[in-house]
């Protein structure tokens, strides 16, 4: 029987925070034609100022573009603070003065660009970022066959992952997918990658834990999961070194 091997597109998540709507919609547009060139799906979320971006922010995002000039808290601020939350998320401040670059080392900033921003200078970060992610999801995934079909899924993108009977249950932020199997059979690629076992039944990525209560753990896509007793202090322990 023929294989057929499933990759999921890239799609690249980026928040973008500047808090002049035309400079927004200028870098949408470079965003669309650069997804159209060269097959990319973007998903942008917007905000008008590092306060919004901050209040809202999951550590789900690929790329984070950052005014440095903003209102009360400028995207230095802002990157400092995200840092926190944040520490992998490639960065790149946009600004009108070229002497800010040389500050962008002290939040491990990817890149800068200059306004007005010109499409060459964007896609060359763009391709940069891209093969970032690549290079990340290439050995960071998790393989499977399902109906004959061999789908290959980043772990960055997977939020929590679910044992039912003897089915494997993957759950994204929008996708979800199904095959036969035993969680412990993943645990030893799970285990080293930010995953943690709240009970018997779920593998969580630790990324994406936003509050520990009493017995269960909310994600960041509103999901409450079952913590159990006897691991909540050693989850306690793995959410606290995942923020840390």
């Amino acid at each position: 029987m023929t294989r057929r091997i499933f990759m999921e597109a890239t799609h690249i998540v980026v928040a973008m925070a500047d808090d002049e709507p035309q400079v927004r919609v200028q870098m949408k547009d470079m965003l669309q034609r650069y997804g159209a060139e060269q097959q990319v799906e973007f998903t942008v979320h917007e905000f008008s100022s590092g306060e919004e971006l901050l209040k809202s922010y999951r550590p789900d995002y690929d790329l984070v573009m950052l005014d440095v000039e903003m209102g009360a808290r400028d995207g230095f601020e802002t990157a400092k603070a995200l840092r926190n939350i944040d520490p992998a998320v490639d960065l790149l401040f946009v600004t009108n003065m070229a002497q800010y670059a040389i500050r962008g080392y002290e939040v491990d900033a990817t890149s800068y660009l200059v306004k007005p921003v010109s499409y060459y200078a964007l896609s060359r970060e763009l391709g940069r970022c891209i093969t970032r992610k690549r290079q990340r999801e290439a050995t960071d995934a998790l393989s499977f066959s399902s109906n004959g079909v061999v789908s290959r899924v980043p772990l960055s993108s997977i939020v929590y992952i679910e044992s039912v009977r003897h089915k494997i249950i993957v759950h994204g932020f929008d996708t979800r997918y199904e095959f036969n199997g035993a969680l412990k059979s993943l645990l030893p690629l799970l285990e080293d990658k930010g995953f943690f076992l709240s009970n018997s039944c779920y593998a969580v990525n630790m990324r994406y834990v936003t509050a520990l209560g009493a017995t269960s753990c909310t994600m960041s896509d509103g999901t409450e999961l079952a913590v159990s007793r006897r691991r909540k202090k050693d989850f306690k322990e793995a959410l606290a070194g995942s923020i840390g």
